[in-house]
């Protein structure tokens, strides 16, 4: 953990020479953040362009707990447990092996996005309202280079009350598509998800 985090404030440190300021800070730390801190729920609705939305919640114990439930279009649930993905078509009652997965690496991943973060730009932030609770929304154009290069527009909206990101926009342009995911996420302290056999 210490070496994640003596990582994060190099990042915010040698960032600032392609774009300096508090709110590009206030961006790398969302960005490069591995989770909320807390077992949360998402709706999380995505739409390629010329192509029907689709919709799923995410229920988010930890990286080696989670389970994605498709809306719409309707599909067979999917779940990671440990090292392994399961999948259930019948809403969870039985799940059934689809196969081995490796195991998270989140060193691995914060020094991508790392990387990725050195192409921070045009950061915004400013304070919102809206339904009468107020937040923070914080935006920056990045490029993605893992896999595949994109061109991307992120924005976080942070609650104030608590510093949670209640709602997150992520805009990509890729060389052969364009999409948009929007995810409303709501803290679950209680949330439980059921363990295969």
């Amino acid at each position: 953990m210490k070496a994640i985090v003596s990582s994060t404030l190099f990042l915010i440190a040698s960032t600032q020479m392609v774009e300096a300021g508090p709110c590009a800070d206030k961006f790398i730390a969302l960005f490069t953040q591995p989770d909320q801190g807390v077992a949360t729920k998402t709706l999380a609705t995505t739409e390629f362009k010329g192509a029907p939305p689709m919709t799923n919640e995410f229920h988010f114990l930890s990286l080696t707990h989670n389970m994605t439930v498709p809306i719409s279009p309707p599909q067979p649930w999917v779940m990671t447990y440990e090292t392994v993905m399961y999948q259930s078509s019948d809403k969870g009652n039985t799940w059934t092996k689809v196969r081995d997965l490796e195991a998270p690496a989140p060193e691995a991943v914060l020094e991508q996005k790392l990387t990725d973060a050195q192409t921070l730009r045009n950061t915004d932030c400013a304070l919102e309202e809206i339904d009468g609770v107020a937040y923070e929304r914080i935006a920056g154009d990045i490029t993605l280079s893992q896999g595949m290069v994109t061109e991307n527009r992120y924005t976080y909206f942070v609650r104030q009350s608590d510093g949670f990101i209640a709602k997150a926009i992520y805009d990509t342009k890729a060389p052969n598509f364009e999409m948009v995911i929007t995810q409303e996420i709501e803290p679950a302290p209680d949330l439980q998800l059921p363990v295969p056999d």
